[in-house]
């Protein structure tokens, strides 16, 4: 079931295994543990591309004699199956009192879509954590309580197209101006827009507008918007299309359907924006030109050549007019194309150094996902790319300039220093906008650990 609706509780998991294994101290018994995971999740029989919530709260009891700090809470892991998982939004921490007990709780909360129907297997997310006894320090952690179990439900074929499994679909449209106004030749940008409860934006599919007798549609590259709720993921989907009028006359948009099964109700939908009809008026001062002033009464002799000046002329005004559409229609095109251009071949050359990335954040490669991170660097900022990974992590800023700074140590420096792979992963997908390149002052010293992009330069 996609996401949960109002009033609707979450069946509850048993409690995940709090024992902690030996670390470099004396075995601490269990009762001792300052630590309980729970687990909560939304179904388990879902829908296919469906979304599941998984809820991961830590407990930290106050009385406990053996105090700790947690270190990672390690992120559920796939098994079995296929399915998408995204963290939604940040940690959240809280006091949590029952039955007179007082607790700190942290909670993160994950949506699993899963891909394939049948059995899934989800290892369920762990908790590392550092006891302090006595001055000693042991590191603990909580063991896997096993494999979480899954049986996707395969949806029925859908009426017609693509189809979304949600809690709700709801489809918009919107003109820059009055839609009434349409003049044949000049664009009128038309926004399509859709809001889906229980799916990420990127997995909206693609609305077409399609194109008529006497008009066209320019689409330009969507805008994605994700919005985390208490119910999961909330996605909107934009589309921005230039509606251009070949000719005046009216304009007949068809109607735009999405379908979608109701995770709710069991049940086909459909996400319909009805047909509209629009005027195009002609612009105005392209009218056929007319004489001013009356032709001389021609002598009777040559009468006969009356009819064939004025075909003549008439033919000379009609190949004007045509010229003079021809080149605004050209004019127009290279107007929608200058207005809804984007810089498509940087993002296409973005995607191969985001797949080489996301397989050595995988792999938990810390040389391999140096070499990816300069590598994306110097097609996302070709002017001007970092030279080392602490330049890199000041201009994305935030988490993930702490974390390049703990991949340099985990490389240059003396140790294992920990780092993680998920934020460098999520900075690079949505990286800062390019700001102009900075000169560098005279008295700037080189890095000192430069890397592979200042080796190849």
């Amino acid at each position: 079931m996609v996401g949960r609706r109002a009033g609707l509780p979450l069946l509850p998991l048993l409690a995940l295994a709090v024992l902690p294994l030996s670390g470099a101290g004396a075995q601490t018994p269990a009762a001792e543990n300052p630590f309980v995971v729970r687990a909560e999740i939304s179904t388990r029989s879902p829908w296919e591309r469906s979304q599941v919530l998984y809820t991961v709260r830590i407990y930290r009891t106050a009385g406990a004699r053996r105090f700790g700090r947690i270190r990672r809470l390690n992120d559920p892991v796939l098994l079995k199956g296929e399915a998408l998982i995204e963290q939604l939004g940040t940690d959240r921490q809280y006091n949590y009192r029952s039955e007179g007990a007082e607790s700190l709780v942290l909670e993160r909360r994950y949506a699993l879509y899963p891909q394939s129907t049948g059995e899934m297997l989800l290892q369920p997310a762990s908790l590392q954590w550092i006891g302090e006894d006595f001055g000693f320090r042991t590191r603990s952690f909580v063991p896997d309580a096993g494999p979480e179990r899954f049986e996707v439900r395969a949806v029925p074929s859908p009426p017609a197209g693509r189809w979304l499994a949600a809690a709700d679909v709801q489809l918009w449209e919107d003109f820059e101006r009055e839609p009434n106004d349409l003049v044949a030749g000049e664009p009128l940008i038309r926004l399509l827009g859709v809001r889906v409860e229980g799916q990420p934006a990127r997995q909206i599919p693609e609305l077409r507008p399609g194109d008529g007798p006497n008009f066209r549609h320019f689409v330009e590259r969507p805008e994605f918007e994700d919005l985390v709720t208490s119910g999961g993921l909330v996605g909107v989907r934009r589309q921005r299309a230039a509606l251009l009028a070949l000719r005046s006359g009216d304009v007949v948009l068809p109607e735009i359907r999405l379908n979608w099964w109701n995770t709710a109700d069991e049940r086909w939908e459909t996400a319909e924006l009805p047909r509209r009809i629009l005027k195009a008026r002609a612009p105005i001062g392209q009218d056929l030109p007319q004489p001013s002033e009356a032709p001389p009464e021609p002598l009777a002799a040559t009468g006969w050549l009356i009819p064939l000046l004025a075909a003549g002329w008439f033919a000379t005004a009609i190949a004007w007019w045509i010229s003079r559409r021809i080149s605004a229609d050209r004019r127009v095109r290279r107007r929608i194309q200058a207005a809804l251009g984007r810089d498509s071949n940087r993002r296409d050359a973005l995607a191969g150094p985001l797949k080489a990335l996301a397989a050595a954040c995988r792999a938990n490669d810390a040389r391999k996902v140096e070499e990816a991170l300069l590598a994306w660097s110097r097609t996302w900022w070709p002017d001007a790319a970092p030279r080392d990974l602490n330049e890199l992590g000041r201009r994305l800023g935030g988490p993930a300039e702490t974390e390049c700074r703990h991949l340099c140590a985990a490389l240059y420096g003396p140790g294992k220093a920990s780092w993680d792979p998920d934020a460098l992963l999520r900075a690079a997908r949505r990286p800062p906008p390019i700001a102009p390149r900075e000169k560098p002052g005279p008295g700037r010293l080189p890095p000192l650990w430069p890397g592979k992009a200042a080796e190849s330069r």
